[in-house]
C-alpha cells in the first residue's frame, strides 16, 4: 500500500502493511472513521469475511475512533491514533494507540438500563457496544516518556493502549 499524505485526506496520515499487519496514522478529526474504515474493508476485502463478521469491525472501530476524537483531546488540537489491524487464525486483532488524555474504557460505569423512550439519554452506550461486540477487550495505559515515536518528523508519545479481538475465522 501506497502511504497517504495529510493533504490526500483529512483523516489519514498514512497507510502501511507491516508483517501483512494494517497499520494506520490517523488525525484526532472525525473524517479518520471514515477514511480508517475504507481502508480496514479494503485490507479485508480478500478474507471473504462474513457480512456480520464486518459489521462488527465496523461498528467497533467507528465507537472507538469516535470516543478518542471526542473525549480525548483538547478541541482543535493536533494529535494522532495508531491503529494496527492484524489478522490470526480465529480472530482479527486491532490495537488502538493516542496521544490523547489517559482513560481507561474499561472503568467507565455501565449505561443505566432503558426504562423507557422519555427517559432515555442520547449516547454513552459506545464502550458497552465495543465490549459486546469483542472478544477481548484489554487496557494499558502507558507512562510518559516509555514510548516515543518518529512518525515521519512528528514525536508521537503515547499516552493509552486498547487491545481488542473480534472472532472471525480467518
Amino acid at each position: 500500500m501506497k502511504a497517504v499524505t495529510p493533504a490526500m485526506t483529512a483523516g489519514l496520515r498514512s497507510v502501511d502493511l507491516i508483517d501483512g499487519d494494517l497499520r494506520l496514522t490517523l488525525n484526532n478529526t472525525i473524517a479518520a472513521i471514515e477514511d480508517g474504515r475504507v481502508r480496514i474493508a479494503a485490507y479485508l476485502e480478500p478474507l471473504g469475511l462474513d457480512a456480520l463478521i464486518l459489521n462488527r469491525v465496523e461498528v467497533v472501530f467507528e465507537e472507538v475512533i469516535s470516543n478518542i476524537v471526542r473525549h480525548g483531546f483538547a478541541k482543535g488540537a493536533d494529535h494522532t491514533i495508531l491503529v494496527r489491524v492484524a489478522r490470526r487464525q480465529d480472530s482479527l486483532d486491532f490495537t488502538f494507540e493516542d496521544d490523547g488524555t489517559p482513560f481507561n474504557p474499561l472503568e467507565a460505569p455501565k449505561p443505566e438500563p432503558l426504562r423507557s423512550i422519555e427517559t432515555a439519554q442520547l449516547g454513552g452506550l459506545g464502550i458497552s457496544l465495543v465490549r459486546k461486540m469483542s472478544a477481548s477487550v484489554r487496557y494499558e495505559p502507558i507512562a510518559r516518556g516509555e514510548v516515543r515515536r518518529d512518525l515521519g518528523g512528528r514525536v508521537f508519545e503515547p499516552h493509552n493502549r486498547l487491545m481488542l479481538s473480534i472472532a472471525a475465522p480467518v
